[in-house]
């Protein structure tokens, strides 16, 4: 018999309390986001503007509206190159990303079973899962940036852009095209999300090639229609509280950059392992796994 919702969530977060470690995952995320961000601007800069700041007389007496225009005229001159490299770099940031969040799925599926996990999970796991998640994520932005397609009617209908930019009443058929273009794009958006949500943690929880994964994933979905929609309303509800939170404390200095702190913490101690707990343990209930009890848990001490 598989759980309802209520039961999921209570069960999943009985087994994050017997597993604290499987925040760790997610603490390696934003180290690893810090100090790619850091190698990032480090590798343009040294790249890109030291080269161009040769030039000048004095690079230190430069003010500040002189580096803008500089930056400006580097980005312009070297357009093709610099998005050759951000997208080179933004591959490896998405490799980097898929490791770690292989390992943390595979450590909720070792808790899920076995009552408790190790660190060590996530390297295994990690190592032998990262490449077919990185193509199955590149693929979802690859279906998702294909929603394009909705806003060519508006573009086309638009004879001169700076027309609609100047005078909008000019050209309201073609701004009304456009808006419902994006409005599409934001549905079919909303539509791809809901039916891949599941995804990455069926093809690491049956270690899967990326479109047998996607195939299975949204088969799973499709089968389970109300029980997905519900999960699915439960994450983008956590989501959607935290940041009207968020949006409430933004009028306090000292008040947002206090819950920033809290909302960075909480997030990656309690929300994102949570989520990863549940939606493995959805996923791995409704396929009739075998799941470790509180029970069990209680016996082994």
């Amino acid at each position: 018999m598989v759980e309802d919702i209520g039961t999921l969530v209570r069960k999943g977060f009985g087994t994050w309390t017997g597993n604290l470690n499987l925040c760790v995952p997610f603490i390696l995320k934003i180290a690893a986001s810090v100090f790619f961000l850091m190698f990032s601007v480090i590798l343009f800069t040294i790249l890109f503007i030291v080269p161009a700041m040769s030039d000048t007389i004095d690079p230190a007496s430069m003010t500040q509206d002189e580096m803008f225009d500089l930056m400006y005229s580097v980005f312009y001159e070297h357009m093709l190159v610099i998005a050759i490299f951000s997208i080179f770099l933004f591959a490896i940031y998405m490799i980097i990303d898929s490791f770690i969040m292989a390992g943390a799925i595979g450590m909720a599926k070792e808790a899920l079973e076995k009552g408790h996990t190790r660190i060590g999970t996530m390297f295994i796991i990690g190592k032998r899962n990262y490449l077919h998640l990185f193509f199955v994520n590149v693929l979802i932005v690859l279906l998702i940036l294909a929603g394009v397609i909705f806003l060519v009617p508006g573009f086309l209908s638009i004879d001169d852009i700076n027309i609609l930019l100047s005078n909008p009443d000019m050209a309201t058929a073609s701004a009304s095209l456009l808006v419902l273009g994006m409005f599409l794009w934001a549905f079919y958006t909303i539509i791809i999300s809901l039916l891949l949500f599941l995804v990455n943690y069926v093809l690491v929880a049956d270690e899967l090639d990326p479109i047998t994964a996607i195939e299975t994933g949204v088969s799973f979905v499709l089968s389970n229609k109300l029980a997905s929609i519900g999960m699915w309303l439960v994450i983008m509800g956590i989501s959607f509280v935290l940041g009207v939170v968020g949006q409430i404390t933004s009028y306090v200095d000292i008040v947002a950059q206090l819950w920033s702190l809290i909302d960075l913490l909480l997030s990656t101690i309690v929300i994102q392992p949570l989520i990863t707990v549940w939606l493995t343990r959805f996923y791995l209930d409704r396929t009739e796994r075998k799941l470790y009890s509180f029970e069990d848990y209680l016996l082994d001490y």
